[in-house]
């Protein structure tokens, strides 16, 4: 059997109210037990352990399964190196990561690698899947609130957008329009007309401009 580091041998009433983690889940984050029943199978004692996670309630059986002391995780308090690369847990939260831009390709695959970063929404899942994917913290919450989440996850939209804006803008001047189109015309529908309201946001702001 596969044991882990840290993983919680004394399965008992004791364990109610501790914050532990799946070894084998980690995207569910740090949760906090809630209850543990204990019975016997062929003479040898086994657990259900019930525990509230963020992104939901689970309940697992111990054994086979296995719980760990939370793993430890990046800290919010940077070195100055950190904080002049801008490599800071909360400067990874609010910006595009760089396998999404650091692309050489065609727009279209320039695309395809922002793609699912317009696939996120502030609705409590999809916010902490976001978060977790961004920076490694299993459990946000442990760190952010959720207003501070949101206010995160609002900066990183605008960076993401600013971003794509600049895109699809220099690949227009060079391919031309049509192009541009073919690229767009890859995309996930959903994805595509989130693409499309960046651009042209930044056409009509700029039209703005000129008319002024």
């Amino acid at each position: 059997m596969i044991r882990y580091v840290n993983e919680i041998s004394d399965i008992g009433p004791t364990l109610v109210g501790r914050i532990v983690q799946v070894a084998t889940k980690p995207e569910w984050g740090r949760g906090t037990v809630l209850r543990v029943q204990t019975t016997h199978a062929g003479g040898h004692p086994q657990h259900r352990v019930s525990i509230q996670f963020a992104v939901g309630h689970r309940q697992l059986l111990i054994p086979p399964g296995s719980i760990c002391e939370p793993a430890d995780e990046p800290e919010r308090a940077p070195g100055w190196i950190d904080a002049v690369a801008c490599a800071t847990v909360d400067d990874r939260l609010r910006r595009l990561p760089l396998d999404a831009t650091q692309v050489l390709g065609t727009l279209a695959q320039r695309l395809a690698a922002l793609a699912p970063h317009f696939c996120v929404s502030d609705d409590e899942r999809s916010l902490l899947r976001w978060a977790r994917a961004q920076t490694g913290v299993g459990d946000p919450l442990s760190r952010w609130t959720r207003d501070e989440l949101q206010a995160a996850l609002a900066q990183f939209e605008r960076h993401r957008d600013g971003y794509v804006r600049e895109l699809i803008a220099n690949a227009r001047a060079a391919s031309g329009p049509a192009a541009v189109d073919d690229a767009l015309a890859t995309l996930d529908p959903a994805v595509r007309e989130k693409v499309r309201a960046a651009f042209e946001w930044r056409v009509r702001d700029t039209r703005s401009d000129d008319n002024r």
